[in-house]
């Protein structure tokens, strides 16, 4: 590893890739106020102008008490020009940057107001797709096409260091423990069933996405690949706005939505309403060839399952932001999610011996019902003793989320000829979340900044199978005692972290400690045994970052991070899928913990961005998927601790336009990984160098019009078992916008060739086994937004969504 980097480090410092240093690093800071009411102006343009070509050498903006620090400005004289829509342009006063006057302060200037006619006023100017700080890569996502007709899973496809599987999970530089938080905030949406969740969330209530590869301190360690954020859209304008949008899709697919704001200045009030319907017709193929327990082949075993079902999903908002005064705010919202479907499915089994002569063929037909529901609320209050950038806020949330499966399965046997027989599995499971937050923030200078809070996290998990069964008819059930359980998961976090932030010139660092304690209880009702764990352990981070020129930055990070057992995770009792398939956790299993280093390089203009990054991941304790024999026919699927996972990679990211016609993003992440499953009586270790692709074209044929193509690759991946086969799927969009941007018109087309599936290969000493996943993924949709109310300081452009899903 040591070696990657010093060559890496060689190669971004050799030829003409990094502009030479100028001698002298200077430095101008100021003010800005209004003339009107000599209070700060916030977001002022403040650029450094250098008056032989009056170029533009450098630049900032004012924050929110109205001052700016430009650093890196070379040697020479320059003046300043500000300027901010809604008043007058001004220039400074010649100023000189040499070793007597490395640092200038021009003091407070103020700009005097101007009517401006919005009406005549054509904004044009876009969000920039990437942005990089000092611990995460910001995704905004407006130019992306399928935000629009989409779902967040087929948005995510998009984001580069991310895959979405045919399944929609999600996983990050490949590996799928990564954390999802909504808002930064954990969501039991965001539990066992966020696939499908986030395959029904529209898309286009998302203003950005944020992926952090190493977290700070703040943030939970969970997930050892990293964190997704995803942003809501709130918008916050003056008055009231909106928006209305509507998609229809083959199939029988169709989804809308509906926004409101209302902000008379003291208060704001936001709701939101969106439903969903899809169509889900997928198909599995299973071969296996099965091994007695002397090595010696036993038997062929086949299944072909279809299954259907049209989701529909409800998802309502409501929240008030009221600001008692200048100091003081408080706000509540709530949150609604409800999603209901009937599946159907039908999977046809055949057991043949050696002699390729049938032994045993049945039909296994699948009733199931089922819906889950989550019903949320957070209440915030904030105290603000020096402005916003010095603060307590406390809040806490709270979430219940019941889902329910009812399964009623009908056995056709045809060799041997057998009555029909009957069996039933009504699954419920509960999860309560609650939390409560103390969070302290001070910004302490204009270069250094200090954060500290505490975190309670209070989750409860209730599983409860019921089972029965009948070989005689529907009427005359009975209880069956294996499959029937009651299993209540209890985990209490206490969390205390502290971050730091300061820059020292062109070098800025950001490090944390994160303390958490953990209380685990598992109650297993069904035999009254109880488990219990406690534990201590420090998740320490740090990034650094330095600043080469205004065009160039260097950054490396450091963090511990875990993944903890979840309820479904310890569960012993198992899950009966068929009589030959079961599923069950394992009490077992132990928390898995990695170390994360990353060295990157960010060079950026104004029409090109390159983020080559080099990471290094040591996990231990890493959870697996195994499956296991427990006879000659039947088989157990579970988890199990691997002994180590070592896997090093290179990411490159590279976002940039040929002037207003065309935009792209590509990027690529290539790794090589190494397991150790000896410890789970596995050969020696298995290495295996893979990759993955993500490619986003926009081509703008118009101001209003554009042209959208992305793709995506992932190539094999290694398994302690056997390996993921690649996977491969491409998708086209295009979008118009009518009346000054107030309607869009969007129609995309998911995955054109139809190569989007998933194949899993499995080689063991008691079976081979290869199990195709596919289903109809080439989805049209044709759809519009309409906007109405004030004008958006925000960018008005659109992603794309397409319909990837498996």
């Amino acid at each position: 590893m040591k070696n990657i980097i010093i060559c890496f480090t060689a190669f971004l410092f050799s030829g003409n890739l990094l502009p030479a240093q100028p001698k002298i690093n200077g430095a101008v800071t100021g003010m800005v106020l209004s003339a009107t009411n000599n209070k700060p102006l916030e977001l002022v343009n403040v650029v450094v102008i250098d008056p032989k070509d009056s170029s533009i050498v450098t630049g900032t903006a004012s924050d929110k008490k109205g001052k700016y620090e430009i650093n890196n400005v070379p040697s020479g004289e320059f003046y300043l020009r500000y300027s901010i829509l809604g008043f007058k342009e001004k220039t400074s006063s010649r100023f000189n940057i040499d070793s007597v006057h490395p640092k200038v302060t021009l003091g407070a200037i103020s700009l005097i107001e101007t009517e401006v006619n919005l009406s005549e006023v054509t904004v044009t100017s876009e969000k920039s797709t990437f942005n990089n700080t000092i611990d995460r890569k910001v995704y905004n996502v407006q130019q992306d096409v399928v935000s629009k007709t989409g779902t967040v899973s087929d948005l995510l496809q998009n984001i580069p260091s991310v895959q979405v599987d045919i399944d929609g999970t999600v996983s990050l530089r490949g590996s799928g423990n990564v954390m999802i938080l909504i808002n930064g905030k954990p969501s039991p949406l965001m539990g066992k069933s966020r696939a499908e969740v986030l395959q029904q969330m529209s898309a286009s209530s998302i203003e950005k996405i944020e992926v952090i590869t190493n977290p700070s301190a703040k943030f939970k360690p969970d997930g050892t690949s990293g964190i997704i954020n995803i942003v809501m859209k709130k918008d916050a304008n003056t008055g009231l706005n909106g928006s209305v949008g509507a998609n229809a899709g083959n199939e029988d697919r169709y989804n809308g939505s509906i926004n409101l704001n209302y902000n008379p200045g003291q208060y704001n009030v936001f709701g939101s309403y969106s439903i969903r319907q899809d169509d889900r017709n997928s198909f599995t193929k299973d071969r296996r060839k099965i091994f007695d327990s002397t090595g010696q082949f036993s038997n062929f075993h086949n299944e072909d399952g279809k299954s259907y079902s049209k989701p529909v999903s409800h998802v309502a908002i409501l929240g008030l932001d009221y600001h008692l005064d200048e100091s003081n705010s408080f706000g509540l919202s709530g949150n609604f999610h409800y999603r209901s479907f009937t599946r159907t499915e039908t999977s046809t089994k055949v057991t043949k011996n050696i002699a390729q002569v049938t032994t045993e063929e049945y039909d296994r037909l699948r009733y199931d019902p089922e819906y889950e529901k989550e019903i949320g609320g957070t209440a915030y209050f904030q105290h603000n003793i020096d402005g916003e950038e010095h603060k307590l806020r406390t809040e806490f949330n709270l979430s219940h989320q019941p889902e329910l499966e009812d399964n009623h399965y009908t056995n056709t046997y045809c060799v041997p000829i057998l009555r029909l027989n009957y069996d039933n599995m009504r699954i419920f499971q509960g999860d309560d979340q609650k939390q409560a937050v103390v969070e302290y923030s001070n910004k302490l200078s204009e270069n250094s900044a200090v954060e500290a809070g505490y975190v309670g996290d209070f989750n409860k998990r209730d599983m409860d199978f019921y089972g029965e069964y009948s070989n005689t008819d529907l009427q005359s059930f009975i209880k069956d005692n294996v499959k029937t359980n009651h299993f209540i998961y209890n985990e209490t976090i206490h969390a205390l972290y502290a971050t730091v932030e300061n820059s020292f010139g062109p070098l800025s660092f950001l490090g944390g400690l994160r303390t958490e304690q953990s209380f685990i209880t598992a109650d297993l009702l069904s035999r009254d045994s109880v488990l219990t764990n406690e534990y201590i352990e420090l998740y320490p981070t740090l990034h650094l970052s330095y600043t080469i020129s205004s065009l160039a930055e260097l950054q490396l990070n450091y963090s511990r991070r875990a993944n903890r057992p979840e309820g479904d995770d310890l569960n012993p009792f198992p899950e009966y899928q068929d009589p030959r398939n079961i599923r069950a956790g394992n009490p077992k299993l132990l928390p898995e913990f990695i170390h994360s280093v990353e060295f990157g390089f960010q060079w950026q203009n104004d029409n090109l961005t390159i983020v080559p990054s080099i990471f290094y991941r040591n996990k231990y304790n890493g959870f697996t998927s195994v499956i296991k024999p427990l006879n000659d026919s039947t088989w157990l699927t579970t988890k199990e601790n691997l002994a180590s996972d070592e896997s090093t990679g290179l990411e490159f990211v590279m976002s940039g336009n040929l002037g207003k016609l065309f935009s792209t993003n590509i990027s690529t992440n290539t790794f090589y990984e190494q397991i150790d499953a000896s410890n789970l009586g596995f050969s020696g270790n298995k290495s295996t160098v893979t990759w993955s692709g993500n490619l986003n074209c926009n081509v703008n044929l118009e101001t209003s019009t554009m042209i959208q193509v992305n793709s995506s690759y992932r190539s094999s991946r290694l398994t302690p078992q056997g390996e993921n086969k690649p996977s491969f799927v491409m998708n086209l969009g295009a979008r118009q916008d009518l009346f000054e941007d107030k309607l869009t018109i969007v129609m995309t087309l998911s995955d054109i060739f139809k190569t989007l599936k998933r194949e899993t290969i499995l080689n063991t000493s008691w079976i081979n086994q290869q199990v195709t996943n596919d289903r109809d993924t080439r989805v049209v949709y044709l759809g519009f937004s309409y906007h109405f109310g004030q004008p958006s300081k925000k960018s008005k452009e659109k992603p794309l969504q397409y319909d990837n899903g498996l």
